[in-house]
Order: C-alpha cells, then structure tokens, then sequence
C-alpha cells in the first residue's frame, strides 16, 4: 500500500484513479482503483492524539489492502493538526483535513452521519472506530465481515445487561427499554457504503429537537432508524473497556477495547484496566515527542482522587457485572452472534 496522506477540501480531485492531490506542498499520487476497505475515525482539536493512537494499532491489525483514514474535523487547522499529520504519514494513515462546516450547528459526534460525503466514491465497505478505544486483536475477521444489505453490524451496548437486570440509571428506562436486548452501542460499526447512506439519511431526517431529551442523542437515533436492520457482533469488537479485568473476557477475548466512560486510560493508570491499558498512549508519545502535549493526561491534583474513586467504583462493580444474570445473559447473546 502506498503512504499517501490527504489533505482534502476539492472532493473532485480525489475521486479520479492516479490524480495527484497538493497538501501543504506535498504531492501525494492517489490510486483510487485499489482502494474498497477502510478504517475510519473523526476527530476535532484536542480528540487527535487519542484517535491517533487508536489508528495507529487499527493500522497494525488490519490487512494491506484495507486503508486506515483519520478524518480531522478541526475548524482551523493549527499546530496539533499539523503534527497529528507528520506522525500520521509515518505511520501510513490516511490523513483528512475537512473543515466541519458542513456539520452546521450539529456537534462532531454527528459527523459520522456524513461519511458517505466525506469518503471518496470508490470506498464501498466502512469500519468506523470512536477515538476512544483500542485495537488489540485482528480486525480481519470483521472486515471481511459482509452485513446484510441495508443493515448495520454493531454490538449491543452495555445498557442491554443493566436493563435486563433492572438495573438501568434514573431516567434511562424510556430510552433503552423499548430496545430489550437489540440496543447497539454506534462507537464500533460495519456496514457497507450504500446502506449507511440511507442509515444516516433517515437519522439526520430525525436530528434536532429530538436529541435534546435522549441521553445517547444520535446512537439512539441509529437505533431507531435500524430497527430490525441490524447484524449483531460479538461484545469482542467493541468491548467495554470498564469491565476490564473482571473476568468477562472469557466469554469473549476483546479485539476492539472501547473506554465510555471517564476516566480514560491515556489519562493515567486507572482501574480497573491499570498500567497496561494506559501504556499504549505513553508509547506513542515517547516515540513522537511532537504529540506528546496533546495527550491529555490529567493533571497532578486530580490523579490521586480519581485513582482512590476508580477503585472504589471498580470494587462495586466487579460485582454488578459478574452476577450470574449478566453473565448467563452475555453468554446467551454471544451465541446469537453474526460475527
């Protein structure tokens, strides 16, 4: 695969096979023919490195053919996108700069709903990937994964063991029980081109006013709109990373780790995941020192209740999620996987 990097606001360049694309003086000869697959993310200023470090390891799990791409939504490209875009081309991702205008008055997290208009044409098959997790295991599988026409493939959420349990937050219960077991969490998704432009379609028909009283906004919308179009996957490609080590990863070894919750493990060594899960982004900031200060690590006065919080909330709930109705129940699901 070639090491090409984009920097893209003219779409009619990049749809052509072999036409040449100017970034910042770069000139990157894009063959468009050759390119079906790809890893996506979206990021913004400050949501760059985490993302980064995320592609990075998508880039090590993924096959040759399959382009890793991060789009970045930031509304002026400065400083941190421009060495977010150095460490990118040395590690052969796919690099987007996009000015988020187009979003309107929509947050970020919405932008996924246009990736049929940001990715160029010849792009068919999507795996998009939230900045907050990582890649452990070979994504391959999933990749070759063919969702059903019109369907997306995702993982349910969490909430579908707490709702079965009764054990849903205060107010939660008229978002995610209508659902049951079908509610899918939107930060890991497959899905094929065509059907996630009629999928983002019919969301953005439905985002507005809406979202103001949802606490998922747009995944809840997804899920509205999919409803009975949806391939489930196995909890292993989009894991949550707040029932690490418990134990539940015998159930299913994880591929895609998903941290949902604050904090997060590029901010310190937390539990439950600790010093391993946090590492990953140490790493990659001693190897590119540039993006060391776009690491978001928290600062010193907060480290220490965070880590006397995270281990009293862990102990807790160790024992919420190993009681034997969610166990039995995850394992029920597993076994109704598509992929």
């Amino acid at each position: 695969m070639e090491d090409d990097v984009c920097v893209i606001s003219d779409w009619s360049h990049y749809a052509h096979p072999r036409r040449t694309t100017h970034a910042k003086g770069i000139s990157v000869a894009v063959n468009s023919s050759s390119r079906r697959t790809c890893v996506c993310y979206i990021a913004n200023e400050g949501y760059l490195f985490q993302s980064l470090v995320s592609a990075i390891q998508a880039r090590r799990m993924s096959p040759a053919h399959c382009d890793v791409i991060l789009f970045d939504l930031t509304a002026v490209r400065g400083a941190e996108s421009a060495d977010i875009e150095s460490v990118c081309i040395q590690n052969n991702i796919l690099y987007i700069w996009e000015s988020p205008a187009f979003l309107g008055n929509l947050h970020i997290m919405n932008a996924r709903l246009f990736l049929d208009q940001m990715l160029a044409p010849d792009y068919s098959e999507i795996l998009y990937l939230d900045g907050d997790t990582q890649v452990v295991g070979d994504l391959t599988p999933l990749l070759e994964f063919s969702p059903r026409d019109g369907h997306l493939c995702a993982v349910r959420d969490p909430m579908v063991y707490l709702n079965g349990i009764k054990r849903l937050p205060d107010g939660f219960e008229a978002e995610i029980r209508p659902f049951g077991e079908d509610y899918v969490n939107s930060g890991v998704f497959r899905v094929n081109r065509h059907s996630w432009a009629d999928i983002s379609r019919e969301a953005l028909a439905q985002i507005g006013t809406a979202t103001s009283a949802l606490h998922f906004e747009d995944q809840t919308i997804i899920n509205r709109v999919t409803e009975g179009r949806r391939d489930y996957a196995s909890i292993r490609w989009n894991f949550p990373g707040f029932i690490l080590g418990y134990g539940l990863e015998d159930i299913a070894q994880p591929s895609i780790v998903h941290f949902m919750s604050n904090p997060r493990p590029w901010q310190g060594s937390y539990a439950p995941w600790g010093r391993s899960w946090h590492q990953p982004y140490a790493d990659v900031a001693r190897k590119f020192p540039e993006i060391r200060q776009y690491c978001d690590a928290l600062v010193f006065r907060k480290k220490a209740a965070y880590k006397i919080k995270q281990i009293a909330k862990s102990y807790v709930e160790r024992k919420l999620w190993l009681s034997p109705a969610i166990v039995d129940h995850m394992k029920t699901l597993e076994g109704s996987s598509s992929i």
